[in-house]
């Protein structure tokens, strides 16, 4: 009379243990996919946000101002590394060294150095290179080939030469002088696009009485 007691019990037992391994799969699975979307947020918002351009000055950096010839513009040095700069009359070209700096460990592209803004606007703007593969700074204000998107990588430093033309603004239309204090550069990382300002060496435009 026990015996069919405890095979009925038996039975009933291992027809309990398998819907109940059967159940547990789609927790594992569900708790998988969390996890895997957990990752992928986390790196996603790392990427989107990644800046590793400096913020320091760390390279060539320089300034000049041309007049509608191509003569320098009056200017008069200040302090030990700036230079205060008259602006010329008419239309006048801007040229500017600027090292682009990757403080960080992975690489970026980038896609274009900008001419920083201007109340009376900025045209005819271009970039240069101003490295090659041996040297930095190899053609100085002039620039070299004309620059293309290129990557910087893990620790890398990029020159580059800007161009742009402004226009004359009287004193008594302008607010003031033109202080330049950084150029907006784009790049781009794991198929973000970013645009952030780096430093140059302060550039300041003094108005002129007429233009």
């Amino acid at each position: 009379m026990d015996h069919p007691l405890v095979d009925s019990d038996e039975w009933m037992g291992d027809e309990d243990t398998e819907p109940r391994t059967r159940r547990r799969w789609p927790i594992v699975v569900v708790s998988l996919l969390i996890v895997i979307v957990a990752i992928g947020a986390v790196i996603y918002v790392a990427a989107s946000h990644y800046q590793p351009l400096s913020q320091t000055l760390n390279g060539e950096y320089g300034s000049q101002v041309l007049s509608s010839n191509g003569t320098l513009a009056v200017n008069h040095p200040v302090g030990t590394s700036s230079v205060n700069w008259t602006e010329p009359s008419g239309a006048y070209r801007v040229e500017v060294i600027v090292t682009v700096n990757n403080d960080q460990r992975f690489p970026v592209t980038i896609d274009n150095v900008l001419a920083p803004a201007n109340p009376s606007g900025n045209t005819n703007v271009r970039a240069y290179f101003d490295s090659t593969k041996a040297k930095q700074g190899a053609y100085g204000f002039k620039g070299g080939p004309a620059f293309t998107p290129t990557t910087l990588a893990s620790k890398g430093q990029l020159q580059v030469v800007l161009h742009w033309t402004q226009q004359c603004v009287p004193m008594s239309a302008a607010s003031g002088e033109t202080v330049y204090t950084s150029v907006p550069v784009e790049y781009t990382f794991e198929g973000f696009h970013h645009t952030v300002n780096v430093p140059i060496d302060t550039l300041t435009i003094s108005p002129r009485t007429t233009c």
